[in-house]
């Protein structure tokens, strides 16, 4: 099995340029990638019209719109209609899991990794490897032979599904962010570590009484997810369970964080915001909508959490108070020296489109995906129709055109969302091969949303020696993958009924030792081993 991961991860890299760029530049000619501009019947897929139906979640920023321009332009040029149907993303894993647990499935659905390795062996999903070893995948290819770790996608070295891929993407991730403008106001100096975090917002919340200085959204999982990394320990923030890599621990190895002491730290450092006042009292429970709310309002003055957001709260913050400030942090020190976090993933954000094994004529909807990964498909999927939404620049490029973006300068909740919307496109959409930070980044400064905030937040983050690249988990066996399913059910069931007993102080922290010791009897260790056996696997 190794060996075969082996052979596929070796394909020469000769020629092949980055993503975003020369890896798709339609310079090779095959019958899927006829390159931008060509006639749309060049890229028919189908001779006969279909209509292909793709599930996929429904970001409330930006509400799917029915028949789209860009799904128009994809019946154009593929002879393909794509109908979608879409989830509240709130609702969207258990809708998935019931599709997937009945194998119900639509032609084309948006998973993650973890059900690839929970159903690859089900045979619910179509598998990937013979298309691309034939040929039927020329687009993709470029991309799996330019990224060896596109390997770790596998499940006993076959692929279930095409990665969602991003191109030309900046580095952000969770980061603290807290009121600039109250920090000068007040003359607080700027937190250099997590204790002198908890004494600025502790400083604020006597100032202001009525505050809730530092706010949560979507409750304890996602507090976890989001800060216990930068505090020592760590969980998989995009799993929901404990088991995540840690670069600092004997050169690099999984460990399930919250069967350690330093998780019972991270605990401890939580209990003390709640006491203190600094935390929200209603962390547990507040919506996303709340946690925008109070933090737009002046109610509350920190996250920590997807630091972009600090760029459109400033914004709605100055609506009512002019000088409001949002600004991310430098990552403050967990102990003396120690600074780290993560970078969002850069090339592959999670999700991954499966294919139905039962979905007739299965050659077709791999050409279809294929095809996305094309310079003509991207930039279609991402910026609309040249001449219309875009046009190239003089980089060879696609740029928004500015009359288009104009339309959205005012628009809710954001410009760049409004015409993600309009459009049907990029990273919320069903959108392989998509743009993120690109698009906004030109939508912000067309609509004059793009100012020294954005400089300033930008240059923070790329001076900012903490942020670590995030780690693709290895490829998991079938046996193993059901294992390790088996193994998180029962032991995050009973970690999630103990997190908060800790932070508001129910159980004394000292009694989280036996937390500790529970979660080991119960497997902890078994996970770490698994992953640790995946990972050396690899380097075989």
């Amino acid at each position: 099995m190794a060996k075969r991961w082996s052979r596929m991860a070796a394909v020469s890299l000769t020629g092949i340029a980055l993503i975003g760029m020369a890896a798709c530049s339609g310079k090779e000619a095959d019958p899927v990638d006829t390159g931008a501009g060509q006639a749309a019947a060049g890229t028919q897929i189908v001779d006969k019209e279909r209509t292909v139906k793709v599930v996929f979640p429904e970001n409330a920023n930006q509400p799917v719109k029915k028949d789209a321009p860009i799904q128009q332009e994809v019946l154009k040029r593929t002879n393909v209609k794509l109908e979608f149907e879409t989830v509240p993303s709130s609702n969207y894993n258990d809708k998935k899991k019931t599709l997937i647990a009945t194998n119900n499935l639509p032609d084309i659905i948006q998973v993650e990794k973890n059900d690839l390795n929970d159903f690859g062996s089900t045979g619910v999903f179509l598998p990937l490897m013979d298309y691309m070893n034939k040929g039927l995948m020329p687009n993709f290819k470029k991309i799996w032979d330019a990224n060896p770790d596109m390997v770790k996608m596998t499940v006993d070295g076959e692929l279930y599904g095409f990665p969602a891929v991003a191109r030309n993407e900046l580095k952000n991730g969770f980061g603290p962010v807290i009121r600039e403008d109250l920090l000068k106001k007040h003359q607080l100096e700027q937190p250099k570590t997590f204790d002198e975090l908890l004494t600025v917002l502790a400083k604020l919340k006597e100032l202001y009484p009525d505050s809730k200085p530092w706010t949560v959204r979507n409750g304890t999982p996602q507090l976890l997810a989001t800060t216990s990394y930068m505090l020592g320990s760590g969980v998989n923030s995009t799993k929901g369970n404990g088991m995540y890599y840690d670069k600092d621990i004997d050169g690099g190895k999984y460990v399930f964080g919250p069967a350690t002491s330093a998780f019972k730290n991270v605990l401890s450092y939580f209990n003390k915001a709640y006491k203190m006042g600094v935390l929200d009292p209603d962390y547990a429970v507040t919506t996303q909508q709340q946690w925008t709310e109070k933090l737009t309002s002046g109610k509350s003055f920190f996250f920590l959490d997807n630091s972009g957001f600090s760029l459109n709260y400033t914004r709605d913050l100055r609506k009512t108070q002019p000088e409001g400030q949002f600004q991310v942090l430098p990552i403050p020190e967990y102990a003396p020296g120690k600074a780290r976090a993560n970078f969002y993933a850069t090339v592959f954000g999670g999700k991954t489109f499966a294919i139905s094994a039962k979905a007739k004529n299965p050659e077709q909807l791999v050409k279809l995906l294929d095809w996305m990964y094309s310079e003509e498909g991207s930039n279609l999927m991402n910026f609309g129709i040249e001449g219309v939404h875009y046009a190239m620049d003089d980089k060879g490029e696609p740029k928004y055109k500015e009359d288009y973006v104009a339309k959205f300068k005012n628009a809710t909740p954001t410009p760049y969302y409004a015409l993600y919307s309009d459009l049907g496109c990029c990273q919320l959409s069903f959108t392989p091969y998509y743009t993120n930070t690109m698009s906004q980044t030109q939508i912000e400064k067309m609509t004059g949303n793009w100012d020294a905030i954005n400089d300033e937040y930008w240059g923070i983050i790329a001076k900012d020696k903490a942020y670590n690249e995030p780690v693709m988990d290895p490829p998991l066996s079938q046996e193993e993958a059901s294992r390790v399913k088996e193994l998180n059910v029962t032991i995050n069931t009973m970690l999630d009924q103990e997190y908060d007993k800790f932070i508001m102080g129910v159980k004394k922290i000292d009694e989280y030792d036996a937390v500790i010791q529970k979660a080991r009897d119960m497997g902890a260790g078994e996970l770490e081993k698994i992953y640790s056996d995946a990972l050396a696997r690899m380097k075989k």
